[in-house]
């Protein structure tokens, strides 16, 4: 009898732990990835470049691992979370950027629905979701000219964008999409009552996605509480894409205006790309961008950058890349400079 009973209790336990497994879940994953090859890059204290062989880690995507999770809280609502911290696979430490926190790479809690999404925290900005979905490097901050013109040569080639990929701090809100129309709304106010540079930051953005057409606009204004190096930037650019098969097409088109001191600067920058696939599993790409500097922290001039690349897929979650970049600066007033850097590249998803 007690025998009996016990195996009914057991099995009652059972059937609660999976209706809330079935109506919750929390899963680890990420990105891991280390090339080596020839690196390259400016050296600004004597207007010269270094060169150097390398094994690196991030240079096609920032490693990464996550947690993230969802509660079904029923009528047609969910709690999420993401917890994401960087990592550099070439020597195992951790990788802080400008939020500085160990989940640097976002940190937010929300409520999803036929409404959208509403998010705070820690949430990626629409400037950053525009620059690594127009181009066919992503977020690389090596090979994608998009990503180096707005955050890579932030600290010396200004105007480039002053805050960090995500905004800290913000309250997010996502539209659902309707016939291919979305929007997004983001704010992070400055959470101080006292004077100087701490602004409210704000942005704003649109896309608009049907079969092989992607479109995407956005705006942004921000302070000092997301910015390292500026007072106030205003900012906006356009971003849009179109597959056709035979090859993918990007395209994008920006303008960076910073204040600091009093001084005003100014950045227009425009990337040009394709994938072409070569094989069910490879894919060559190819990306042109040039960012047009006005009156900052140093003369007038102009950054080009060239890359190729070949990335070979060798399962839904591996696979091997080759990539090479070539930059140029040119008009600072100092000796025009060129930076080559190639690599070969192991990643794995997991």
């Amino acid at each position: 009898m007690f025998a009996k009973k016990t195996l009914v209790a057991a099995a009652a336990l059972l059937a609660v732990a999976g209706a809330a497994q079935a109506q919750s879940s929390v899963k680890l994953y990420g990105y891991i990835e280390a090339s080596v090859g020839s690196f390259e890059d400016f050296n600004f204290g004597t207007m010269t470049t270094d060169r150097a062989t390398k094994v690196e880690s991030g240079n096609m995507m920032t490693s990464f691992f996550g947690l993230s999770g969802s509660e079904d809280l029923g009528g047609g609502l969910k709690a999420e979370f993401v917890i994401e911290s960087f990592l550099a696979g070439d020597t195992g430490s951790e990788v802080r950027n400008l939020a500085g926190g160990f989940w640097g790479r976002g940190s937010w809690v929300g409520v999803s629905g036929d409404f959208g999404r509403v998010a705070l925290g820690q949430y990626d900005n629409a400037f950053f979701t525009m620059g690594l979905a127009y181009n066919p490097f992503g977020s690389s901050m090596t090979f994608s000219p998009s990503m180096v013109s707005y955050y890579s040569l932030g600290g010396f080639l200004a105007p480039s964008l002053g805050y960090d990929t995500g905004w800290v701090n913000s309250i997010t809100y996502e539209t659902p999409t309707i016939g291919g129309f979305s929007a997004a709304l983001q704010f992070a106010p400055k959470e101080t009552s006292a004077g100087g540079d701490a602004k409210n930051n704000y942005a704003v953005s649109a896309a608009y996605n049907a079969g092989a057409l992607s479109v995407m606009g956005v705006y942004t204004s921000s302070g000092d509480i997301n910015s390292a190096y500026f007072d106030r930037q205003k900012n906006w650019g356009l971003g849009a894409s179109y597959d056709f098969g035979a090859a993918k097409l990007f395209a994008q088109y920006s303008v960076v205006k910073s204040e600091a001191g009093g001084s005003d600067g100014k950045s227009k920058f425009f990337q040009i790309g394709a994938t072409v696939p070569v094989t069910e599993a490879g894919k060559v790409m190819v990306s042109y961008g040039q960012t047009k500097y006005d009156d900052f922290y140093v003369a007038d001039g102009k950054l080009k950058q060239f890359s190729l690349g070949y990335d070979h897929s060798l399962s839904k979650r591996s696979g091997v890349y080759a990539a090479l970049t070539s930059k140029k600066l040119s008009d600072f007033g100092f000796s025009d400079e060129t930076a080559n850097t190639f690599a070969v590249g192991l990643r794995h998803a997991f």
